[in-house]
């Protein structure tokens, strides 16, 4: 009997379009053999399953939909919606009251880690390197000076809440401070401001691999725009090298950072923990708990490095909700 599984992507933030190609890799490369998939696009206007070239609507009230006089549930969810509300806790709680897993962490898990200053507050608590940042709030005044004197140049602004590099900037002079909290906030109400950190970026995958949390092989980036952007990320402006050229104990010391870092936010499924490496000191910048999941995505590169194909990846990451 195959498992029913609701590939569920779209979401209502700028990541809407990456989330619609990480479902495609998913539809395209999952173990039919084992599952039953069906793709589930949330809008804010409406939630529909893609079903014999058709949208059906999905009945909020079980998450089931009916086609040809046949009605269908779901045993499981694979969430790829990045950002709001897939990746921030409002679907998982929807889920969780349904009784339906996901192969995301909890509702909790999946509001803090999506809240980037509170993330990293959590993260240094525990004994973490993060970067230095402050927080804005839209309508409250701000001062730039302080801010340079608070986090230095060059520096970045992004939204506290969002993915996809979308509405980030790097700062390198005074006078270009407001436009990009200005951009910044056009996507948050809440805008951070980080310390620019000179180092090797580098990001690390971690899935439950056979009932063990496993980090993936780490992925080194190196970006041809002056930061790992949505040019770099999605438009080919980057080389991503897979494993990075770290020294070992580095390299291993990530690792381990990455499967402490999953254990304690209780994260589930897939995440990727982002780092800059300076010296000896490696720096936590970002926890991604619904990372990029494409056929060109760095998580599905860092599972072939370590042996995992596409669909045994996939297979994977659904075992583990269960």
């Amino acid at each position: 009997m195959k498992t029913s599984i609701a590939i569920v992507c779209g979401g209502y933030s700028g990541e809407s379009v990456v989330s619609m190609r990480s479902a495609g890799m998913i539809m395209h490369n999952i173990d039919r053999n084992k599952y039953e998939p069906v793709k589930v696009v949330i809008t804010r206007k409406r939630w529909y399953a893609e079903v014999d070239d058709a949208e059906v609507e999905i009945d909020k009230g079980d998450f089931s939909f009916t086609h040809t006089n046949k009605k269908t549930t779901f045993e499981g969810v694979f969430m790829i919606i990045h950002g709001t509300p897939g990746e921030n806790g409002i679907m998982q709680g929807y889920f969780e009251l349904l009784g339906i897993p996901t192969t995301t962490g909890n509702a909790l898990c999946m509001a803090l880690t999506f809240n980037k200053k509170i993330t990293t507050r959590v993260l240094s608590t525990m004994g973490f390197i993060t970067a230095k940042s402050i927080e804005l709030k839209a309508l409250e005044p701000y001062s730039a000076s302080f801010i340079i004197q608070s986090v230095g140049l060059p520096c970045f602004v992004k939204p506290n809440c969002g993915g996809s590099s979308i509405g980030t900037s790097r700062v390198n002079k005074l006078e270009d401070l407001h436009v990009a909290v200005d951009k910044a906030f056009r996507e948050d109400d809440h805008v951070i401001l980080e310390e620019f950190i000179e180092g090797t970026e580098v990001t690390c995958g971690v899935i439950t691999y056979k009932n063990k949390v496993t980090a993936l092989p780490i992925t080194e980036i190196v970006s041809k725009t002056e930061f790992f952007d949505y040019e770099a990320k999605y438009k080919g402006q980057s080389e991503e090298i897979t494993p990075a050229r770290l020294d070992e104990k580095i390299f291993k010391r990530v690792q381990q950072y990455s499967e402490d870092i999953y254990k304690k936010l209780n994260c589930r499924g897939m995440i990727r923990v982002d780092y800059i490496i300076r010296g000896e000191d490696a720096y936590v910048i970002e926890v991604n708990t619904t990372p990029g999941f494409s056929e060109a995505s760095i998580i599905p590169q860092q599972a072939e490095v370590m042996g995992l194909s596409k669909t045994e990846l996939i297979s994977t990451v659904i075992e583990s909700c269960f």
